[in-house]
């Protein structure tokens, strides 16, 4: 097919050859119809020989079968997270980092099949992973001096360095609680440059949901009564087990619990759920606080993102939190997403799988997070 007002030799083969992305059409059973030269050279093949090929079989990228599905179900482009679209390929001892584009193809009203472009950002991944490293170092040179301090405003405050006034000791509980505040922060920038820099592996074994929920709630149940805030568990008496590390899902029900707790005023109420659907439990944790305006419920899952507003206690977080248990969620095989209302409270839900028998699920230094 020609182009008007063109010179001769330019046709579509022509531009789609000069493109700096692979590109693929696929039709609906996800064999390769057609792919431009740069997607030859990356995978080493032809034209000839990559026609009538599964895609997934060509490129070794398992992650296009669910995404293709996703789009061919929806019949729309495909809409997801840069996270959830971002894909490692090794090819020749070297890693690649691509970002997944998929549109679907119709043809006479109905859906024929795709076309998918694979955008090179392996220069983008490699400084985020500076910018990580330049974390993880901060974050551990940070620890040393803060643990002194710590130390320190305890022999204070039991009294080793001689007796304190009324007013000595409240200054030295402000100063333990924002240390306390200093050292969540470091926990979570050292956890989530751990998942960033693929280090962090996800070991699941057959999991107690009770144990689990009961483990979690457990340490936040009485600075819930503290608060004035009913935390209430709502679990069915048989759950079948769920594949999980047990210690990373603790810290997901609690965190989400406690991102409750900064939203809710004194008098209201937190419920933790589990219900089961199929090979998947749905775990919630509901609020009747001040809720989440809607155009922050995709926001809200970004690094260094908070959302301010009436009913939302300081407590001097950076927004860490639930980008780190999404990424925990998604190792698993996961989901998380956020139902919300101003003024009406907020529910979190995230899906886990059902034990299934001798199985791990693990976050491998050679897969993506989320791939």
């Amino acid at each position: 097919m020609k182009l008007n007002n063109l010179p001769e030799p330019v046709n579509l083969d022509t531009i789609a050859g000069n493109l700096a992305d692979a590109v693929f059409l696929v039709d609906r059973e996800m064999n390769i119809v057609w792919l431009n030269k740069k997607a030859e050279e990356f995978f080493h093949t032809s034209f000839g020989a990559a026609l009538d090929i599964k895609i997934t079989e060509l490129t070794a990228i398992k992650k296009l079968e669910s995404l293709l599905e996703d789009v061919f179900e929806r019949e729309e482009a495909l809409k997801c997270s840069y996270e959830e679209a971002a894909v490692k390929v090794k090819r020749l001892d070297q890693r690649y980092f691509f970002k997944i584009a998929i549109n679907p193809i119709f043809h006479q009203d109905k859906l024929w099949g795709a076309l998918i472009q694979l955008t090179d950002v392996t220069r983008f991944h490699e400084m985020e992973k500076i910018k990580t490293d330049f974390v993880s170092i901060v974050s551990h040179e940070f620890r040393t001096p803060l643990t002194t301090i710590i130390v320190g405003v305890e022999m204070l405050k039991e009294g080793m360095l001689g007796d304190l006034t009324p007013r000595g000791k409240e200054v030295l509980e402000a100063i333990g609680a924002d240390c306390e505040r200093l050292n969540r922060l470091i926990d979570n920038l050292m956890e989530l440059s751990r998942i960033e820099s693929g280090t962090i592996y996800v070991e699941a074994e057959s999991t107690d949901v009770a144990n689990l929920v009961k483990e979690a709630v457990r340490p936040l149940k009485i600075q819930a009564d503290k608060q004035g805030i009913e935390l209430i568990t709502d679990l069915p008496p048989e759950l079948p087990p769920i594949a999980a590390d047990f210690n990373k899902s603790v810290w997901v029900i609690a965190n989400l619990v406690g991102n409750a707790m900064r939203y809710t005023e004194k008098g209201g109420t937190i419920i933790v759920r589990v219900r089961q659907r199929g090979k998947r439990l749905f775990f919630s944790v509901e609020d009747t606080g001040c809720g989440i305006p809607k155009e922050h419920h995709e926001k809200i899952f970004h690094k260094y993102i908070q959302v301010s507003g009436a009913g939302r206690k300081d407590t001097g977080g950076v927004g860490l939190g639930l980008a780190i248990a999404k990424d925990i969620v998604m190792a698993h095989g996961g989901e998380i997403w956020v139902d919300s209302e101003v003024g009406k409270g907020t529910v979190f839900i995230f899906t886990l799988p059902v034990y299934q028998g001798n199985e791990s699920v693990t976050l491998p230094d050679t897969v993506e997070k989320g791939g």
